[in-house]
Parts: structure tokens; sequence; C-alpha cells
């Protein structure tokens, strides 16, 4: 069992939410749980047998042990049960439980505010290290800088940026699941996605990589069928609605490339619902291999990224810079893998 899934149960037991959950053992004094609601969830904790560190148990830990302090910050839309940064943060905690670390603080960019915010949370809390998680904000990372707090990029991968990161490499594998659909037969692939953290689709890896494997095939990039959902669910399913309605199936995209599972699963229905057969008349391939991908009508092929290993292997980087390990500004890219299902598997080269 995950330590989200732990998380989870602890909140249903008490009656709050996930983030009160981790505030309280985390032992926020930012922004404290209140000591009754707090010595609730512990005691929920102790009985669904959660291993509880910091003050309320020590036993995990080395006596030569330097205790650190990290926080995540992560956009205010991908807090909670997102399929994908639930699982990064699930390893961020499991790996720090495994180091005898203090649990991470998670705080969403609504909750971190300007730079008075952020000084009193670094202030109040004691924190060392910050993992940047899909989170960019050009202002606080200056300043994250001048008060010498190291930070850590999670899909953040961007050489303009001067911090190091630990992500997968999304380029080459949005390359591979585009060559995936060319090899099938494919020759006007569309493409859903959203901006990087510039704000600018351009700059978003997963386009890049779409883009790469198009022009190396000399395939003409379908301008109207790129579709810039935000990455926003009920976009991507309104949008392609909106242009299946307005074109003949015959000059439809055969395919489309979809930067996450979460914008695919709408864009799959907003065909069906046009008479559309998935993969006959449109075939899907999705990024991220989230749980439900796999069941699915039909079930989705999706580039399978190691989310949780993502978060374990962050989490050691930062304990590990911290002890300045690492004098230079390194980036580590674990290694992805293209899962092909129904969605993608008929051949039009027959």
């Amino acid at each position: 069992m995950d330590i989200l899934t732990k998380l989870r149960d602890i909140a249903e037991r008490v009656g709050v939410s996930i983030s009160t959950v981790s505030r309280a053992i985390s032992n926020d004094k930012n922004r404290p749980v209140n000591e009754e609601t707090k010595r609730k969830i512990m005691d929920a904790a102790i009985e669904l047998g959660y291993q509880l560190n910091g003050k309320y148990n020590l036993s995990g830990y080395h006596k030569d042990t330097q205790l650190k302090q990290i926080a995540c910050f992560i956009p205010q839309m991908l807090i909670d049960d997102h399929p994908y940064f639930s699982q990064v943060l699930a390893g961020i905690h499991d790996q720090m439980n495994e180091l005898g670390q203090l649990h991470a603080i998670v705080r969403t960019s609504d909750e971190i505010g300007g730079s008075e915010g952020i000084k009193a949370f670094i202030t109040e809390t004691g924190v060392q290290g910050v993992v940047a998680i899909g989170w960019y904000d050009e202002e606080l990372f200056k300043l994250l800088d001048r008060m010498n707090i190291p930070l850590l990029g999670v899909s953040l991968n961007d050489d303009r940026l001067a911090i190091p990161v630990v992500d997968c490499d999304r380029i080459f594998s949005a390359r591979t699941a585009v060559r995936h659909l060319i090899d099938q037969g494919h020759t006007r692939i569309g493409f859903i996605g959203g901006p990087a953290y510039s704000k600018d689709m351009d700059h978003d890896e997963r386009f890049m990589g779409y883009k790469f494997a198009m022009l190396e095939k000399n395939l003409a990039l379908p301008e109207e069928w790129i579709i810039d959902t935000n990455w926003n669910v009920n976009n991507s399913y309104n949008m392609l609605s909106e242009l299946l309605l307005r074109h003949p199936k015959s000059e439809w995209p055969t395919a489309f490339f979809c930067a996450s599972d979460l914008l695919a699963i709408p864009a799959m229905r907003a065909v069906v619902e046009k008479n559309g057969r998935i993969p006959q008349d449109v075939a899907f391939v999705g990024m991220d291999d989230i749980s439900v991908a796999q069941y699915t009508s039909p079930p989705l092929t999706s580039v399978r990224v190691p989310k949780y290993e993502i978060g374990k292997v962050a989490a050691q980087f930062m304990a590990n810079y911290l002890d300045g390990q690492y004098p230079s500004i390194p980036k580590v890219l674990l290694p992805c893998s293209l899962i092909v299902r129904e969605s993608s598997t008929f051949d039009r080269n027959q």
C-alpha cells in the first residue's frame, strides 16, 4: 500500500482532507492543525499501521542522521488525487521515510502567496530545500536563490532554467509515441496538449517531440488540429467536439497524440460521440499511463512514465544535494516506455 493510499485512509477515518492529514503528520507550523484534530489523526494513523516519524516516533532514525525538512510546491490544479502528481508525491514521501527523514510539506501555488508569504513559510517551517513539481514562478525562484534554499525541478526539464532536474525524457518519449502512429500508416496526426511552465505550448517537451517526429518524416503539421487545452479536460472534449462537427469525417486526422492520458480520455469520447471508431477512424496515444488507461474503451496506448520512481529519486537527490554531494547542476532523466494497447493498433498500411 503506498503512502498516498494510507493518507487517504486516515483522512476518511477522521473525516478531514488529505492535505490536513499531511500537515498534521509533518507537524506543519505554518498552517497548523488544531490539537484535537491532530490527536485524532495520530490515533488513526497508529491504528492503520502508518509509520510516523518526526516528534511522534523517532525509532526509525539513526543517531547520526541529520534531519532534513523539504517542501514540495505544486500548482493548485494538481493537488489531492491527480493521478500523475499524486504518485510523484507518494514516491517523495516514501523515500524520505526510508531515509529516516521528516515528511515533505506540500504547498500549492495559491497557498504559497508572494514573496512575503514564502519568506514566512521558510522561516516558520525551517525548510532547507524545495522541490518544484510542475510549478514555476520566476520571482519566487530568484527569491529562493537569494535565500540560499536549494531548488529541484520535477516536470520542469528546460535548459533555460539553471536548476537541477529529476524527470523523464518527454521529448524522446513523445517522438517514440508519434513514430508508433507513423509506423501504423498515419500521416495526418493531431496533437492535444497544453502550455509549458512558460505558458507557451511551443516550449512544452511533448509538443516538441510531436513536431520532431512529424518533421523528420516530412509530414505537415495539421495546424487546425493542434489543440491547446490549457491542461483542462473539459476543453479537450469540447474543443475537439467542435472541430469534429465542423469537418466531415474524411477531413479528420486519423490519429491524435495527447500530452496526457487525462486529455486523451475525453477526446476519445468526443470521437465516439461523433460516430467515429477507435482506432479504425481515429487512433489515440496518450502519455503518463495512469492506472485507468488500461480500462478505457478501447484500452488506451500510452507512454508509461515512472511517476513513483521520479518522486523517490527526487527525494534522494534533494537529501544528497543538501549534504553537498553535487557541486554542479545535474539533470537526471528516467526512461519511459510505450505501452501499446488497442486504441492505436489498427495498421493502415495493409
